[in-house]
């Protein structure tokens, strides 16, 4: 080998020589029984505590290394919050060795046998009767217990600190409290809303709260979306009055909660209250109270006995974090343990990254059980079990200016029962900042909402949601609200379900798109069981397509127009608007319709929302749109193609929570290639959760062959047979009897006068519109040829030029002004045309189309809403019609495929089987029905009219 030769392989050597030893991996041991005293290098000479092992990581020989703290079996408490100070250039991952069951706690074990029964007879005196047998007590300081912490006000989206909080073999007891499962209504507030003073509903109860060392009392006190709790100045029991003191968040009100499980109306929200931290209300298994002045504990155990045994491990928390990770630290990793007993948080970071937390129990924390703040990226929450908290998963990161992904994962975790104390604003998972991805979770039994999200492009895919928003109102499962600029979000592939409302208030929904919240596409989800499935909060652009919506016991959807008008948030949504760069290359490329209503004077109006290829079903009488305010308008909600089963035959098994399509829904779905909705084993956790010792998570795959498809049914009945009366002015839904002297053969003009071309007279065949426009077969041209016509005679007032479709008898007429068509108002039965001075004069009808064609549903309104007494609106400028009047009625360009369908018809079908008559969606639907009867050819397209509002849809739609 040449002396080069030689150099070059001795490099070589040298080089991988130096990985291998970078590559070395350290274990360091932990155990309960070891010796800090140790090396913890060896399972046989472990260190006793967590703190030694993460002080030994920027040792010599360790530091740079993939390093792994080994903790061995048993319960390991931290006597000081665990904090990693910096990064590390090599991966740090603390798990338990083996596989072994390991619990790292923020607390102190409190042996059984130093709890004794109540003796004194003051105590004994102050707690209820029936309690007396089974509350335990412990003096404290002789645990080796001093700091009790102090109880700070929680509720509505604060981070609670908890005091010291009792825990029996992991289940959490909670303050004591009265009423245990209600509330108590608010009856008098002597100063109004801002005063702290309130009398309640008269209760013998009161008596024994005289004297308690430190009451507070938690409720929602004006809005059942708004919780709070505030420390009790003083009780007087002889009036039944309560002063705080310190005001609450917005301030009280009379409450009228009923008792026996109804729900009052939406206005009758808020002011009612329970009373906690009492030791005269320690009256059942699971509460406690500490007396800080004494150092006494007092509980009444949540054993199965309502006793403690020698073998039930009693916890009480300590330390305010578990673990802390200090700002810009990165390349942690925590798997396979149970977190617990933090009065906070169980893992705090921020601006960290490169974290992983993997199948990790964490529970009993006063907060959320995972928080980073302000820019933590590519942070992993995976196959954990996280519950009994208040709050599940908290991340912010990404960069919203620049639209930078944050990398962060929350995926296959089973994230449950994560409001122990504060109900609104702990939430399952809180996601902020810029590309978050949440998958395969399952989020269930939350008193708020599972998913409350904040910024851009996050995606909430192939989760499991249930029995979210148990506790409160106005509240969705899937929530973000308030903000144009948090476009991107895509919410899909999820299952959610049994979102109901117990409380006043206004209603809960699966997702919840609150105060103009924009452009979210919501799609291939199933909605089953929710009181709303979807709303709309009077946002702009977002799109709800794909989507089953099963049984709701209100509505499929709600929307509204909330930002027209007063109801607007002009302030937060205008401020938040202008700090993100919306007109930059960036943001217009992404967002173009943002950029586009940055200088609108109509941003509070929800324009561009799309509502297509859903499949609902609901009890009759239940409505897939409820719409407020007036909103079924096209260019705000644009509502099409949308299946309404009216039989539960159309899934394949709703009792086994199994929606895939069968019968005429999977008729339907071919047609508008609507995939096979996805199935409940396809959500949540793909693998099994939490550390190795539960064994949880491994869910039984679903099969067709565990139960049996019912069979098809129709359930359909007869057409309605009273059909309402067709316009007077004549449009193809009837014979022309007010033109006879023509043949229902091309276009025809009727010109009386015209004064810029008197050869022009009379009742002919528009030959010039027939050669040129295709008059003579498009009854839309034809029909446009009227106001054509006005125009070359010199638009002259009161010379008006009629225009009739022979082969319809449609006709219209081409002049000045706004008038109306119709069979009288009222008692009034004389038919005729007239003028409608109202919209001319208030209006603007005589200049503008769209307010002279909106007058046509109102005025048949304003007469009766008579069946027999259509009103339709005629804007002569153009010749453009609108019909206000009763029914549903189907206009067909043309039905290759089935010739039995007439050109334009009432729908009487439909009123008598999906109530068309009354609901503007079913009426709007039945033109995709229609249009694929016909063939679904792109050339003959299928227009709906709903007259009670004069509102259609073609489908496909035109730019006509």
């Amino acid at each position: 080998m040449t002396p080069g030769r030689t150099l070059i392989f001795n490099i070589f050597i040298l080089l991988v020589s130096l990985s291998t030893i970078l590559a070395e991996s350290v274990h360091i041991y932990v155990s309960p029984s070891g010796l800090d005293t140790n090396n913890g290098l060896s399972a046989t000479d472990p260190l006793k505590s967590l703190q030694k092992a993460t002080d030994k990581l920027d040792d010599t020989g360790i530091k740079g290394k993939d390093v792994y703290i080994e903790l061995m079996s048993g319960y390991h408490d931290l006597s000081s919050t665990l904090i990693f100070k910096h990064g590390y250039t090599a991966p740090v991952t603390i798990r338990s060795y083996q596989h072994q069951q390991v619990h790292v706690t923020g607390g102190k074990r409190i042996q059984s046998n130093l709890f004794t029964k109540v003796t004194d007879a003051n105590i004994l005196q102050r707690i209820p009767h029936e309690a007396h047998a089974k509350v335990r007590q412990i003096h404290l300081p002789d645990a080796g217990i001093t700091d009790y912490g102090k109880l700070s006000s929680y509720g509505f989206y604060v981070h609670r600190t908890a005091p010291l909080e009792v825990f029996i073999n992991g289940q959490p007891l909670h303050l004591a409290e009265w009423p245990n499962k209600n509330f108590i209504n608010v009856d008098e507030v002597p100063d109004g809303r801002p005063g702290k003073r309130f009398t309640y509903e008269n209760s013998s109860r009161d008596s024994r709260w005289v004297g308690e060392k430190e009451p507070w009392v938690y409720g929602y006190w004006y809005y059942s979306w708004a919780d709070d709790s505030v420390p009790v100045a003083t009780i007087n029991s002889s009036i039944h009055q309560i002063t705080l003191a310190t005001k609450n968040r917005y301030g009280l009100k009379k409450g009228s909660l009923r008792y026996d499980g109804k729900l009052n109306a939406f206005s009758n929200q808020g002011g009612y209250f329970r009373v906690i931290n009492m030791l005269s209300e320690l009256d059942q298994p699971g509460e406690y109270y500490v007396d800080r002045t004494t150092g006494i504990l007092y509980l009444w155990p949540n054993t199965a006995t309502g006793t403690l045994q020698q073998t039930d491990v009693v916890y009480v928390s300590l330390l305010h974090d578990c673990i802390q990770l200090a700002s810009g630290v990165n390349n942690i990793n925590f798997e396979d343990f149970t977190l617990e007993a933090c009065r906070r948080y169980g893992i705090a970071g921020i601006s960290s990254s490169h974290v992983k937390i993997t199948n990790l129990e964490i529970r009993n924390t006063g907060s959320y059980g995972v928080n980073c703040d302000k820019d933590c990226r590519s942070i992993t929450v995976s196959r954990c079990d996280i519950h009994d908290t208040d709050g599940g998963v908290s991340l912010t990161g990404g960069n919203r200016v620049k639209l930078e992904s944050s990398g962060n994962v929350i995926e296959d975790n089973h994230i449950w029962k994560f409001g122990r104390a504060t109900q609104v604003g702990a939430n399952g998972i809180s996601p902020q900042g810029v590309n978050i991805l949440m998958r395969y979770n399952h989020l269930h039994d939350g008193p708020y909402t599972c998913i409350r999200w904040a910024g851009n492009d996050h995606i909430m895919e192939y989760n499991h949601f249930s029995k979210c928003c148990h506790d409160s109102s106005d509240c969705g499962a899937i929530h973000a609200g308030r903000d144009w600029t948090m476009r991107g979000n895509v919410i899909r592939y999820n299952h959610v379900h049994d979102t109901i409302r117990y409380w006043p208030g206004a209603s809960v929904r699966g997702v919840m798109l609150d105060d103009q919240y924009s452009s979210v596409n919501i799609e291939y989800n199933v909605f089953y069981h929710n009181e709303i499935h979807t709303n709309i909060g009077g946002g702009r652009d977002n799109i709800v397509r794909y989507n089953v919506f099963y049984d709701a016991t209100s509505s499929s959807m709600q929307v509204d127009g909330r930002g027209i008008g007063k109801n607007s948030h002009p302030g937060s949504l205008a401020t938040d608007l202008v700090k993100m760069p919306i007109n930059n290359t960036l943001w217009s490329s992404r967002y173009p319709k943002l950029a586009a209503m940055a200088h609108s004077s109509r941003k509070g109006y929800p324009e561009g929302n799309q509502i297509y290829h859903n499949v609902y079903y609901n009890e009759h009488g239940k409505k897939f749109i409820a719409y407020s305010g007036g909103m079924e308008n096209d260019a705000y909600y644009h509502t099409y193609e949308n299946k309404h089963s009216f039989s539960s035959s159309d899934f394949l098994s709703p009792a086994n929570n199994d929606f895939r399509l069968q019968c005429t829904a999977k008729q339907w779905a071919n047609g508008v290639n609507f995939p096979q909705p996805i199935t409940l084993d396809k959500v949540g956790p793909r693998y099994p959760y939490g550390p190795t010792y539960l064994n949880k998570g491994v869910k039984p795959t679903i099969t067709t062959t565990s139960y049996t498809p019912g069979p098809c049914n129709t359930g359909t009945v007869a057409p309605e047979t009273n059909i309402p009366r067709g316009s007077y002015l004549p449009d193809g839904t009837s014979p022309n009897t007010l033109i006879t002297n023509i043949t229902n053969v091309g276009c025809w003009l009727l010109v009386n006068s015209c004064p810029a071309d008197s050869k022009i007279h009379g009742t002919f065949r528009d030959t010039y519109g027939e050669q040129h426009e295709q008059a003579a077969t498009d009854e839309a041209k034809c029909l446009a040829r009227a106001a054509e016509m006005w125009r070359h005679c010199g638009s002259a007032k009161n010379k008006p030029v009629t225009v009739v479709y022979g082969p319809t008898g449609a006709m219209t007429f081409g002049g000045d002004g706004c008038f109306f068509a119709d069979y009288g108002c009222k008692n009034d039965n004389r038919p005729r045309f007239e003028r409608d001075y109202y919209a001319e004069q208030h209006e603007n009808g005589s200049t503008s189309e769209a307010s002279c064609l909106r007058r046509a549903a109102p005025q048949w309104k304003f007469c009766g809403s008579q069946r027999d007494k259509p009103y339709t609106s005629i804007f002569r400028p153009t010749g453009a019609i609108s019909t206000g009047g009763a029914g549903c009625w189907i206009k067909v360009t043309k039905c290759p495929a089935d010739k039995t369908v007439k050109y334009y018809f009432y729908d009487s079908w439909g009123s008598s089987n999906l109530d068309t008559d009354n609901d503007v969606d079913e009426c709007h639907n039945r033109a995709g029905y229609f249009w694929r009867k016909c063939g679904s050819h792109s050339q003959y397209p299928v227009t709906a009219f709903y007259r009670p509002s004069a509102s259609h849809v073609t489908v496909p739609k035109t730019n006509k």
